[in-house]
């Protein structure tokens, strides 16, 4: 069910029954209200008639001392009574008159139609305290009732109130119409504030939901209002910028592993078939009885064994970069340093070029991967030795720790041959070796240093001149 819909049907019946009852609360409200009122107006009509017609006579009796004369009195009654059985247009009502003297009725029977003073007497009669509606011949009328104790009258004013109802029915409805017009013109600006506000937003957001569920990632998701959406609305436009990068990383990481795929197959490939030809080289002196040859041919099946096992184990080291899951140690660095010295003592020691190593840290100690700082000073200082200019005096490989800040600084130094201008661009890309004639080697040394790097939030820069090479890595120390 879409939301719209269930928006009609939710409102629908608000629209059709809200006027209803609101019609039906009014009516009684009004039909209560206007009950008291009208109570009040006949009480008012009921005195005013007593006043202007019983008691303004009685006075006149009085002031001209007839009211003992029995026949003056009579006919000022007569009076009365013509008056009570004659319509008045300014009441809507009339008048009941009780002679308790005599028990007559005095009231306009054509106003009480088919009404008998015995049913009269009868209703009035019965009339009991707090009663406020008389009902004659099916018809209700509210009165009001007052005594005239000179005359031994008892005077009723009924006022009907079936053109009350009619009123009130007639209120009612219109009460109905303008609430009904009220709730249709603020169910239709709701409607429209709805749909601006909730669907047309909860529409773009479900739109540019699916299109980033097909991964097409062009154009921004802006909404402005409510709050609750706009700010849905940034963290999905961070869900897209976000997947525009991851996408982006992805295809470089599959390009770099194609890369890597063919260049290792290539690198590996190498060695075998030079080793596989070798070995046939040396079945062939070995027959010919040229024993010296076929030693010199077992070097070199040894050397291209070697470099095919060192190419394994920096593939191994790339490879495992991204899958260390050691916890973080405390280690000491300058043991960490004598480690790599003793590993690489040989090579070191077959090499004119001097190295130097110096740390300048109030506390050696320090918190971290170790096979991160191992392999990055390894890689670092190896291809120190390796491209080292044979033409200069004194080669050497300086390896300096120091504090800077918050970061540890790891520089390697060395006066060797240099990386050419137009490879720095490349320098941290796989498989790139500058200078092949100099030395072996797979090519990963840099890579595997950058991604060690990245892995730890670090950088990484260097500069280099035919007069040597200097790189330093930089990482914030735990």
């Amino acid at each position: 069910m879409k939301l719209r819909d269930l928006l009609f049907i939710t409102s629908f019946p608000l629209v059709v029954i809200g006027p209803i009852l609101v019609g039906v609360i009014s009516y009684q409200f009004l039909k209560e209200s206007t009950f008291d009122k009208l109570q009040v107006v006949n009480a008012i009509h009921t005195e005013d008639f007593v006043e202007l017609h019983i008691t303004a006579r009685h006075d006149i009796l009085v002031k001209n001392k007839m009211d003992g004369l029995k026949n003056y009195v009579k006919a000022y009654k007569d009076e009365v009574v013509v008056e009570i059985q004659s319509e008045d247009e300014s009441y809507e009502g009339s008048f009941v008159v009780v002679d308790n003297q005599g028990d007559h009725f005095f009231y306009n029977r054509e106003y009480f139609v088919g009404v008998t003073d015995s049913e009269l007497g009868m209703s009035l009669a019965g009339l009991k305290q707090g009663t406020r509606i008389i009902e004659l011949k099916g018809k209700k009328y509210v009165f009001s009732k007052l005594q005239f104790l000179p005359w031994k009258w008892d005077i009723y004013g009924l006022y009907p109130i079936e053109e009350t109802s009619e009123l009130l029915k007639e209120v009612a409805f219109a009460v109905f119409l303008v609430c009904g017009l009220i709730l249709v013109a603020l169910f239709t600006v709701t409607s429209l504030m709805y749909r601006y506000f909730v669907i047309k937003p909860l529409s773009e957001i479900n739109s540019f939901s699916e299109r980033l569920s097909n991964l097409a990632l062009d154009g921004r998701l802006r909404i402005k209002s409510p709050e609750e959406f706009r700010a849905l609305s940034k963290h999905l436009d961070r869900m897209r910028v976000s997947l525009t990068e991851n996408i982006g990383k992805i295809e470089k990481a599959n390009e770099e592993l194609s890369q890597f795929s063919y260049r290792t197959s290539h690198d590996l490939k190498s060695p075998l078939t030079a080793s596989k030809k070798l070995t046939e080289y040396i079945l062939q002196d070995i027959d010919s009885g040229d024993i010296e040859e076929a030693k010199s041919s077992v070097k070199r099946v040894q050397s291209q064994v070697t470099k095919l096992e060192s190419l394994v184990d920096d593939v191994l080291s790339l490879t495992k970069i991204d899958l260390i899951t050691e916890n973080e140690i405390e280690f000491d660095l300058n043991a960490l340093i004598d480690d790599i010295v003793d590993k690489r003592k040989t090579f070191f020691e077959d090499d004119c070029c001097v190295f130097s190593a110096s740390v300048e840290l109030a506390d050696p100690i320090i918190s971290g991967h170790k096979i991160r700082y191992q392999q990055i000073i390894e890689n670092l200082v190896s291809n120190g030795f390796k491209y080292q200019d044979e033409q200069k005096e004194n080669p050497y490989v300086k390896l300096h720790v120091a504090c800077v800040g918050d970061l540890l600084s790891i520089i390697v130094e060395d006066n060797g041959v240099g990386i050419p201008d137009k490879y720095h661009n490349e320098i941290y890309q796989m498989f790139k070796r500058f200078h092949p004639s100099l030395a072996s080697g797979s090519g990963l040394g840099l890579a595997i240093v950058k991604k060690h790097v990245e892995k730890m939030q670090g950088s990484i820069h260097f500069s280099s001149s035919p007069q040597g090479t200097i790189f330093q890595v930089d990482i914030k120390r735990n």
